[in-house]
């Protein structure tokens, strides 16, 4: 297991999210600007430090079929 943690500011969240297909800025059109006021206002209302971190675990399972 391998575990490191990635911290965002408020630009990357946002950015992040606007990378999703569901938020994508396609989708979003003319909506887009509102909605990142919206989330940049949502954001630092949670967290007014505007830093975020992120812990990110990544696990690998090995396995081999049996020889017959």
């Amino acid at each position: 297991m391998y575990e490191h943690r990635v911290a965002y500011d408020l630009d990357a969240v946002i950015g992040l999210q606007l990378s999703f297909s569901y938020t994508a800025p396609a989708r979003l059109g003319d909506r887009m600007e509102p909605f990142k006021e919206a989330a940049r206002k949502a954001l630092l209302a949670a967290n007014p430090a505007g830093r975020w971190e992120q812990a990110v675990v990544t696990e690998v399972l090995l396995a081999r079929r049996p020889r017959d």
